[in-house]
């Protein structure tokens, strides 16, 4: 083995070894969230329920369906997060190496400790969610272009298949991923038929297309079949709904959810210290890595392999904002991609900067300081308490058979997503069940419940009853009341009305 890939290959295995120690300090401290349940669920499914349920929501079912092959069951929420990590963990190994490779071992090594102690890269590597996986394939993909793109300009034969074939794999199962597999393969993919340095080099483009091939087909695939519709079904509903507006104040926030993701604030309240430095710590280490940013970027005049993250990250931040134009993808977890592409310039940035001075440390030390405090206590950060306010209404809901609940709720009210916390645990034991899904209530769907012979449930508030009522509905066989709300049902079942 020749001494720079040896050299590449420890550089990969460090910083997959503090990325992963990180990232499993904690992984058990949080309770489930809403879509880690959806999690638990689907893997809890048989492998066509599995598929069904995910495919159904234009969702993957890749990342659910290896947590079934790994033996993982359902009810496993931590077991799922580690596994989410230690994706996560050869990500950032991989791009390490790559860069060790290609750009070099400074580079590769202030890239691995600034993503290791990422806080917002801890806090979606400690979900049981797709986003993990996702890294992993990126970062495949990524370390691919980079050895592409540290070809160009050089003539005559250059052995690129073992890039291209990283390139080919990593982006198309980052497509089957997740959406955000798809932007990347295309913000990264595109660029170099933009960039005139690129554009120029007519042989380092014949080998780009060639390693385009798969990648793209699969892309397209993906999003026909699962992204495309899911898109379209959703176009007046959930994306529709602005959860972080574009705009300044949008751009702000979502740049320090990146930065820090509440892990500084988080560290500050733990250890007693005035919150008031939060924001002007965020706004130091932002021109720090901003600075360190522009170095990177400047370097990779001299390493072409840094042209791969920059079109990365440019590429990807454009597409997800014209994006947000109409959608609400201004969050943080949809841009993982593009900042482990960042961090990559940074890192050759740091390196860069401890090349020409040695007082460069000033600006270096801080900065890795502020990444592993926010890191730190981001990873051990045990999150609020569950509200459990609803669990003596779940209690009763399950008193009978949940294939035969039809629940309505109080479309204004807000309860959907508790109740579904509180039910959908109870289902993990029984895989053939289809999903229960709360609807909002309406006189017409009460009505088709109780002509279809089934359990009938409504959860509302008193004034939802009584409208009810007056519009038609017939009385319930009995009421639990919980203060301001009311559980109402409609049905046979005896064991529904015991005191």
């Amino acid at each position: 083995m020749a001494a720079n890939t040896r050299t590449a290959l420890l550089v990969a295995l460090a910083t997959f070894a503090l990325a992963l120690a990180v990232r499993l300090i904690g992984v058990d401290l949080r309770e489930p969230w809403l879509d880690e349940v959806y999690s638990q669920f689907a893997v809890s499914r048989e492998w066509y329920g599995l598929a069904a349920d995910r495919i159904s929501r234009g969702h993957s079912p890749l990342y659910y369906a290896l947590m079934k092959a790994f033996g993982i069951p359902g009810g496993d929420v931590v077991a799922m997060r580690m596994a989410s990590s230690i994706f996560d963990a050869l990500g950032a190994g991989i791009v390490a190496g790559a860069l060790a490779l290609h750009v070099g071992r400074p580079t590769a090594l202030f890239f691995g400790f600034l993503y290791a102690w990422s806080p917002v890269a801890i806090h979606w590597a400690q979900n049981a969610r797709p986003y993990g996986l996702l890294i992993f394939f990126v970062g495949i993909g990524l370390a691919g272009a980079i050895g592409l793109l540290a070809t160009l300009g050089r003539e005559g034969a250059v052995a690129t298949r073992r890039p291209r074939r990283l390139f080919g794999f990593g982006f198309s199962m980052a497509s089957l991923t997740i959406t955000a597999g798809i932007f990347a393969f295309l913000a990264t993919a595109l660029l170099p038929f933009i960039l005139p340095r690129t554009r120029r080099d007519k042989a380092f483009l014949k080998r780009w297309k060639k390693a385009l091939k798969v990648p793209a087909v699969i892309s397209v695939l993906a999003y026909f079949a699962m992204s495309g519709p899911h898109i379209a079904r959703q176009v007046d509903g959930y994306w529709a709904e602005k959860y972080n507006p574009l705009g300044l104040d949008g751009l702000g926030r979502l740049w320090s959810s990146m930065l820090s993701d509440g892990g500084l604030s988080e560290g500050l309240a733990r250890l007693g210290l005035d919150q008031s430095a939060n924001m002007p710590l965020i706004w130091a280490g932002s021109a720090l890595l901003v600075a360190f940013l522009a170095l990177g970027l400047a370097r990779s005049r001299y390493r072409p392999g840094l042209l791969a993250p920059a079109f990365l990250m440019v590429g990807y931040t454009l597409i997800l904002l014209c994006v947000s134009i109409w959608t609400s993808v201004l969050v943080a977890r949809y841009f993982l991609p593009p900042w482990i592409a960042l961090l990559a310039l940074a890192g050759a940035g740091m390196a860069a900067a401890r090349a020409r001075t040695r007082w460069s440390w000033l600006a270096i030390a801080p900065l890795m300081l502020l990444f592993a405090f926010s890191g730190y206590f981001k990873s051990t950060q045990s999150g609020a308490p569950r509200d459990r306010s609803l669990e003596p209404v779940a209690e009763i809901i399950n008193r009978v058979p949940p294939e035969t609940v039809s629940l309505l709720i109080d479309k204004t009210g807000g309860v959907r997503s508790e109740l579904i916390l509180e039910l959908w645990p109870h289902h993990f034991s029984r895989p053939e069940l289809d999903r229960m899904w709360p609807r909002s209530f309406t006189l017409s769907r009460l009505n088709e419940t109780l002509a279809n012979g089934q359990n009938g449930f409504a959860y509302f508030q008193q004034d939802g009853l009584d409208e009810a009522l007056e519009e038609g509905a017939p009385e319930p066989r009995c009421l639990y009341r919980f203060h301001d709300w009311v559980l109402a049902y409609w049905g046979e079942a005896s064991e529904v009305c015991a005191p």
